[in-house]
């Protein structure tokens, strides 16, 4: 197979000589929408890495059906796509484009802690940045985006009862943004001289607060750790249609795995299986079921053959997924 596939972009009439555009087959794919916050730690980190990436737009709320044909059924950005292989959740992302491209690294100053901190960020601090962003702008979310969330996490979304609960979650965030000004007050980033995951994770996580509206002007470490993050730019994107994504993966195949399956595994799951993978968190409606071709303690990947892209590998981080044997 060449290097490249060619993948026709689509002409208008005021664009009438427009070209096929090559398209590498190792070249990121992002699939996203500007609003997400998990989005913007995927984007912030190819522009770390200072990569070049194609950009695929994905509608805020479902349906999203060129997505779900690629991914198999998972509805969530952003996915970062490579060929035929399809990488959910920015965690992985992140272990992805470290592993491919290493410098600048992320890992200089982690040590043990990384998954650590990123996981109290995921975890607890993000649902505290929810609850506060979605309080105070409420009045500007339209019901299609609230009924979409809803049905998203599985409980619902009331006006009253989210703006009745800001000031709590104004008090809480509020809180824990101190905490994390002590700990940047007199170093460049979360682990020292260099960022790491956790950098990206938290600038994600304090993105969404401030376009929240969330004032930081009295955290000046965290303004100053702002503009650091922001100074890694956003890598050079090149815009890309849901179609021309899908046919890249219908012309690629999955690449080998890149890491040593241990089956069966502590839960029991064994390879060539049939088994479905769901998030733990805002998961209802987007489970992937296919066959199980790969496991360790921190990967899942799953085949699915698809009506769209024929055959890909859907890869999760083991870390907020749940795995069930179905076949």
């Amino acid at each position: 197979m060449s290097e490249a596939t060619t993948v026709r972009r689509a002409c208008t009439s005021d664009n009438p000589g427009c070209q096929p555009a090559p398209v590498a087959m190792n070249e990121p794919i992002l699939h996203h929408y500007k609003e997400s916050p998990y989005a913007e730690k995927a984007r912030a980190l190819l522009g770390y890495k200072q990569l070049a990436w194609r950009s695929v737009d994905v509608p805020r709320i479902a349906p999203k059906p060129d997505l779900v044909a690629l991914t198999g059924g998972y509805r969530k950005v952003p996915v970062l796509q490579i060929g035929a292989d399809i990488y959910c959740d920015t965690r992985l992302i992140a272990w992805l484009l470290e592993a491919r491209h290493p410098q600048p690294t992320l890992d200089a100053d982690a040590g043990s802690w990384g998954d650590i901190v990123e996981n109290w960020v995921d975890v607890n601090l993000f649902s505290k940045a929810v609850a506060y962003t979605l309080g105070r702008n409420v009045d500007h979310l339209d019901d299609a985006f609230l009924a979409d969330r809803s049905a998203l996490s599985g409980w619902p979304m009331e006006r009253a009862a989210l703006k009745g609960n800001l000031p709590l979650a104004e008090q809480v965030l509020t809180r824990e943004i101190a905490w994390i000004e002590n700990g940047l007050t007199g170093r460049l980033f979360v682990h020292g001289a260099h960022p790491g995951g956790a950098d990206f994770t938290l600038y994600s996580t304090l993105w969404f607060a401030r376009n929240g509206r969330f004032d930081f002007s009295a955290f000046p470490a965290i303004e100053a750790w702002f503009e650091r993050m922001r100074g890694f730019g956003r890598g050079t994107p090149t815009q890309m249609t849901a179609e021309e994504a899908l046919a890249v993966a219908a012309a690629a195949e999955p690449a080998d795995l890149g890491y040593e399956s241990r089956s069966p595994d502590a839960s029991g799951a064994a390879l060539g299986q049939m088994v479905s993978v769901t998030p733990e968190l805002l998961g209802k409606g987007t489970s992937v079921e296919g066959l199980l071709v790969g496991i360790d303690a921190r990967h899942l990947t799953v085949s699915v053959d698809t009506l769209r892209a024929g055959r890909v590998h859907v890869h999760f981080p083991r870390v907020g997924y749940r795995l069930r044997v179905t076949g």
